[in-house]
């Protein structure tokens, strides 16, 4: 049986798309449709039913009865013959989880946009997508998606899906966009960009080139696509991405894309190619090979793994590293991106509190649910994560005298478990198996535990200095960060264990003064770092409208900020320990 859907961007200044769904044989006791309550990728429940406007069902050309169940589950009255499903809903998230439309782009997931009719799962898709009114949008406007490809004319493009899981993995874009093509590996690839009007360099191309043709290479055969498409919103300031199977949806900073005629890799630049690193190292780890219980996706309601730190930390492990082994970036550059976030990490008080496993576990309610004690409460799966996969790379190279590495552990996960997926104890146990040696301890202190990660002798190890102190210039040492409230300071957290919190700081003060000197947003810092230990400042705060002073006495805190750095020697050992952990990967 197949399930047909035609899908239109109805309404640009309303931001409405109108879907309809036709069933041809549909459940005879009553027809119940769902619309998933998130995104596999970004773990919450964003409830998108809640973006239907209206709904109807018709057969045989006649209207017929449908009812709400729940949140996101509709049932039509029993038909012994065709059923069509029409609805509009509503399309404004500039993110890449959602739906958007306006009179510049069209953008939608699946999720967002196509119920379901339970029991038919499993069947044959076929969509069409129909091209907007060219008077409604701007531009020339084209689609883009990894969807087959069955037919087109300038009206309508007609793609097919597998299946229904199938069909709501590969977003879709409409836009006037610019387009780069490319293959890695035989494999054709393209980023489409929205939003850009200056020409594409041939810098990104060929750089993109290196990164995908490096993954292909790490994790060998088979590749999980046979074609791959990096959809791109390029606006005045943002970042974000969500992997597909073979394609992602990005979302960068205009200062991110390289200007012609760049010879210098940019911060700006950098952060975007390791972004595109990252969603495309997922169509290997976690699109293709995941946690066990993700095979068959619950999409009502939360799905648990305590393997994010595994899928998103390793990630984010390789995605910076990959820049560095394809020469895009220097040793020291790579260097300084990782040491950005060792000190993220080590600003987080969380760390000891919440284990990565725990912090895997509760992405759904925690992670994704931040406030303003999320510092002090847990830590990011993410960003541990990374540094965890960089000490049991270290810890491996150690234990088997530098002839195994992490990059042999994934590559023997990639073989040998894409199938069933991976138990919570499966990288244990390939690691153990590859060694030969017991990390039962390490586990239980660093993925279970929350013992501080021993970063300083696994970076020795490779010939890196690793040394921690306090920034300049920076609000973290004394316990708070702030955002500019009409050229004030207003608190947005205040850290465990700090001058700031220990005198009674609280989120949500305004600064207004220090030792009775009025001090703007641009101030502060400055105001704040020419005191020293043991001095005492009185701090004017506003609060619910009323001024309160504050006794605040400068301890000493934690050091945080990282500096990694290479040694000079002249132990061949070490230095051959720093080139394979650099640049090798075969």
């Amino acid at each position: 049986m197949t399930l047909y859907y035609e899908i239109t961007p109805k309404s640009p200044h309303k931001h409405l798309f109108s879907v309809k769904i036709s069933v041809l044989n549909p459940n005879p006791l009553g027809q119940v449709f769902k619309l998933p309550n998130w995104i596999p990728g970004s773990y919450l429940i964003r409830d998108f039913a809640k973006n239907i406007v209206t709904i109807s069902a018709t057969s045989e050309g006649k209207e017929i009865p449908i009812h709400k169940l729940d949140k996101n589950n509709w049932i039509v009255s029993p038909s012994n013959t065709r059923i069509d499903v029409e609805y509009e809903f509503y399309a404004f998230d500039l993110s890449v989880r959602s739906a958007y439309l306006t009179n510049e782009r069209a953008f939608f997931n699946g999720t967002s946009a196509f119920l379901v009719p339970l029991g038919f799962e499993d069947s044959e898709c076929e969509v069409r997508v129909n091209m907007p009114n060219k008077d409604l949008v701007i531009g020339d406007w084209q689609c883009a998606t990894t969807l087959k490809l069955k037919n087109q004319n300038s009206n309508f493009i007609t793609y097919t899906a597998e299946t229904y899981h199938d069909l709501i993995d590969h977003p879709v874009e409409i836009a006037d966009f610019k387009i780069i093509e490319f293959y890695a590996h035989q494999i054709p690839h393209k980023m489409t960009l929205t939003g850009i009007k200056c020409d594409v360099t041939e810098r990104l191309k060929s750089d993109l080139i290196s990164i995908c043709e490096h993954h292909i290479r790490f994790f060998g055969d088979p590749i999980p696509f046979d074609n791959y498409l990096f959809l791109t919103l390029v606006r005045n300031k943002g970042y974000g991405g969500l992997e597909h199977k073979k394609s992602t949806s990005l979302i960068c900073s205009r200062e991110d894309i390289p200007e012609m005629g760049m010879t210098l890799v940019s911060p700006e630049y950098t952060k975007f190619l390791a972004l595109c690193s990252h969603e495309y190292f997922h169509a290997w780890w976690i699109k293709t090979i995941k946690p066990f219980n993700f095979h068959d996706f619950d999409y009502d309601q939360e799905n648990y793994t305590e393997q994010l730190w595994i899928f998103e930390g390793f990630t984010s492990y390789y995605d910076e590293i990959s820049l560095l082994r394809t020469k895009i970036l220097t040793p020291e550059q790579y260097l300084s991106l990782f040491s950005q976030n060792i000190t993220k990490l080590k600003r987080c008080n969380g760390r000891f509190k919440q284990s990565i496993a725990e912090s895997s576990f509760d992405a759904w309610t925690k992670f994704y649910k931040q406030d303003e004690n999320a510092t002090n409460s847990i830590v990011s799966y993410y960003s541990k994560g990374a540094l965890l996969a960089f000490l049991l790379d270290i810890e491996i190279r150690i234990a088997t005298k530098d002839s195994k590495t992490l990059d042999d552990i994934v590559r023997y996960i990639w073989d040998n478990f894409r199938d069933d997926g991976l138990q919570n104890d499966s990288v244990k146990l390939a690691i153990e198996k590859l060694t030969s040696k017991d990390f039962t301890k390490f586990f239980n202190s660093y993925v279970y535990g929350v013992k501080e990660l021993p970063l300083e002798g696994a970076f020795k190890y490779v010939g890196i200095e690793c040394n921690f102190t306090h920034k300049k210039n920076d609000l973290s040492g004394f316990g708070i960060s702030t955002k500019d409230e009409n050229g004030l300071s207003l608190v947005s957290h205040v850290f465990d264990n700090s001058s700031a919190q220990n005198a009674g700081v609280y989120v949500g003060d305004t600064i207004v003064s220090v030792d009775n000197l009025k001090v703007s947003y641009g101030d502060l810092v400055s105001n704040v770092d020419s005191k020293s230990l043991g001095d005492t400042i009185t701090l004017e705060v506003l609060r619910d409208g009323t001024n309160i002073a504050i006794e605040v006495e400068i301890i000493d805190t934690e050091k945080t900020f990282c500096t990694l750095t290479i040694v000079s020697m002249q132990d061949p050992k070490t230095n051959y320990r720093q080139n394979k952990w650099f640049y090798h990967h075969s």
